[in-house]
């Protein structure tokens, strides 16, 4: 099981229109995971649509492998 912490700070709008803030996206079994501060999953009508701003805690290399994977 690899958990990888790629971005931090991550704002942005979801499907459902909410703005978002301090988002964490994770790599979690070789999907792509987003998570609130209280630990909720983004997914369905809650998933990330369009990112405002993201720190990234990973080598630039590696965001296009990262990004290629599911967004669980």
């Amino acid at each position: 099981m690899m958990n990888i912490v790629f971005a931090v700070n991550i704002k942005a709008i979801l499907e459902d229109g909410t703005e978002v803030t301090d988002v964490t996206g994770f790599l979690i079994d070789n999907k792509r995971v987003y998570k609130l501060p209280d630990n909720t999953i983004l997914t369905g009508t809650k998933k990330i649509k369009e990112t405002k701003f993201a720190r990234f805690t990973v080598l630039p290399t590696v965001l296009p492998y990262i990004m290629s994977r599911v967004n669980e």
